[in-house]
């Protein structure tokens, strides 16, 4: 095999398959669906474009999807993506199921998948044996510690930039690798010209390309650069030595996971935003299934530990009814796995948060008769001739009956507090059935702290304002209620 196969294939593979677009429209939606989609692993993307493939029930607009999503991955510059391209390529295209234009398309995405299908990140990285400058076999990637696999030739001009880059990351003890230096060209003076270049790397070629390494690691330009780790897998393909340091940075980083980061808690709430105002436990649990079985489910337990702790602390962090019900059955499906939650961190920063707030959804639960207890408050219901409309004192919770009520606990200096008590009267003035008692929580633990005590033990109250509707009989229907937007 010779050097001129090697630019006569890159040349080859450039080739696009994108024809002039005949649904302009759908195009565009399915560049929205590529956004939606970036950033999920590459089986997840993969699934779900299956999905979109397969739900094309006319043959032109099937091929037209199947291709789109083909030469989306295939020119995407996320690392990772191509695994998605070859995935299409092997199922759809390769297999017969979707036609391509042209015969000759078939040996471009053959020649692509077949180049790409063994080097994807995640797979086991191929084993090599290649030749050092003294002729002895040189075995790549290493067995034990990290491999960086680094393709190079002495003609190309970003080589000479990234070698010298390369040279300085490794000099620098950062980070414990074994560098494959792997000369792509096959003159043996040039290659002894350039190797001290890289002093520190295991020097390595393969003029006659015996090895397959073209093949096995879709090398068909150069530089090439890929991260193994200690026990085989490709970590990195494509690399940059600045994106090599961003990975070695994860790889080699002790420091604790942060749950509950802002970055994270925004991205849940996109996520659930979708749903709207039709948001119910069954969504959220349906969500965390979805996560569950992308890491749990495919024995990634460190992904699941940061899915599932930010998850929590994004529950316990929004205080409407939906995200605070969907608390308890969360933490008893995902949370008490004493296997998996199994370190000091976890005990600390997700088990005994699930715990609380296990205990709080204990508290006067929807569907239980509101406590038999007295509490001081301030009973408010629209004024008529026959009754005013405040009345102050010490009400018995149980005989709250015979009208729809509102319990609204409270604390001064709290804007929420503040808005919650203008919904109220609106309330009032609008319904003549409904009837509010207002328990100001810090006047109880002032002058009243045994019943201060018992609402603690009785009530969720952790967070203000806290508001509670129940029916005619005194039996409890919601908790978390968001009087302002209602009123």
């Amino acid at each position: 095999m010779k050097k001129w196969f090697l630019t006569a294939l890159a040349c080859l593979l450039g080739l696009s398959l994108a024809a002039q677009e005949p649904y302009p429209e759908l195009g565009a939606k399915l560049d929205e669906y590529f956004n939606a989609l970036a950033g999920e692993k590459a089986d997840v993307q993969s699934m779900e474009c299956d999905f979109l493939i397969s739900s094309c029930t006319d043959s032109l607009v099937r091929q037209f999807v199947t291709l789109k999503i083909y030469n989306h991955y295939l020119n995407s510059s996320i690392m990772g993506d191509d695994a998605v391209a070859v995935h299409i390529a092997d199922k759809w295209l390769l297999s017969g199921e979707v036609p391509l234009p042209s015969g000759g398309d078939i040996v471009n995405v053959q020649l692509f998948a077949d180049f790409n299908r063994s080097s994807l990140i995640g797979k086991q990285a191929p084993e090599l044996s290649l030749y050092g400058p003294d002729g002895l076999a040189v075995k790549v990637p290493a067995k034990e510690g990290y491999s960086v696999l680094y393709f190079y030739d002495a003609s190309c001009s970003t080589c000479k930039v990234e070698t010298g880059r390369l040279a300085r990351l490794q000099e620098s003890g950062e980070y414990p690798f074994t560098l494959y230096a792997i000369y792509t060209g096959a003159d043996a003076a040039t290659w002894e010209a350039y190797r001290p270049n890289l002093p520190s790397a295991v020097h390595a070629w393969d003029p006659e390309i015996e090895s397959l390494w073209q093949r096995k690691y879709g090398v068909l330009k150069t530089p090439g650069m890929f991260l193994i780790s200690p026990t085989g897998t490709i970590l990195g393909r494509g690399l940059d030595t600045p994106a090599l340091k961003i990975l070695l940075n994860q790889e080699f980083s002790t420091e604790q996971y942060v749950y509950g980061e802002a970055g994270q808690m925004e991205r849940y709430r996109q996520l659930f935003a979708a749903y709207g105002d039709t948001l119910k436990v069954s969504d959220v649990m349906d969500v965390a299934d979805y996560l569950a079985a992308r890491t749990f489910g495919e024995g990634n337990i460190d992904a699941f530990k940061q899915m599932a702790g930010d998850m929590l602390y994004f529950l316990s962090s929004n205080k409407t009814e939906v995200y605070r019900d969907a608390c308890a059955p969360f933490v008893d499906k995902y949370i008490n796995l004493p296997d998996v939650w199994n370190t000091e961190q976890d005990k600390a920063q997700v088990v005994s948060l699930g715990r609380l707030l296990s205990d709080l959804s204990t508290r006067t639960p929807v569907g239980l008769p509101l406590p038999d207890m007295e509490v001081y408050g301030t009973l408010r219901r629209k004024p008529c001739l026959f009754q005013n409309g405040s009345k102050t004192g010490t009400f018995n919770l149980q005989s709250l009956k015979g009208k729809p009520t509102y319990l609204v606990f409270y604390t001064g200096g709290c804007s929420s507090c503040q808005k919650t008590m203008d919904a109220v009267e609106r309330l009032v003035s609008k319904e003549r059935s409904a009837r509010v008692l207002l328990i100001d929580m810090d006047q109880l633990l002032t002058d009243y702290p045994d019943q201060a005590g018992a609402m603690l033990d009785n009530f969720d109250l952790s967070g203000m304002p806290m508001v509670i509707e129940a029916d005619k009989k005194g039996i409890v229907q919601h908790r978390y209620v968001d009087l302002t937007k209602k009123y």
